[in-house]
């Protein structure tokens, strides 16, 4: 029995050590450092979607959908990481409300990239539709006066 008690102890210390070491305050310098550098990967991450968006402008309205979606989701896991980084140079629910806020945000940005996503493909798909780049206007001509 003493063996069974000293094991829920155990747990129950291993659990509270947890909890409360996950929204620990990190060092300015260290904060600095993880920012520094989920927003130089996040920048690639951003700069890659986009080279591939490039690709995607000879492709169907579709494929231009997507690639715009892709670009609008690496930007918003970047802002996420970044600011789940800068979150660690506050502590205890400072912390985990700031965290929680980053995450409400990409889920904004996830909801409006899809939404216009989504509207990008109805419309390239209405029968009729404008195209999605619009003709470029007729040159003008100097009007004489």
């Amino acid at each position: 029995m003493t063996s069974s008690k000293l094991m829920v102890a155990a747990a129950v210390l291993g659990f509270v050590l947890g909890a409360t070491g996950c929204n620990k305050q990190e060092p300015a310098k260290e904060v600095r450092e993880d920012v520094a550098s989920a927003q130089q990967k996040a920048n690639e991450n951003v700069a890659e979607q986009q080279a591939d968006a490039v690709k995607a402008e000879n492709g169907t309205a579709d494929d231009r959908a997507e690639a715009d979606y892709d670009v609008a989701i690496a930007k918003a896991e970047g802002d996420r990481k970044v600011a789940q980084e800068a979150c660690e140079a506050l502590g205890g629910d400072a912390q985990s409300n700031c965290k929680k806020q980053a995450e409400q945000n990409y889920d904004n940005a996830k909801s409006q990239a899809e939404a216009t996503r989504d509207a990008a493909k109805a419309s390239s798909n209405e029968p009729g539709a404008a195209p999605a780049v619009p003709p470029a206007p007729a040159p003008s001509t100097p009007s004489g006066g």
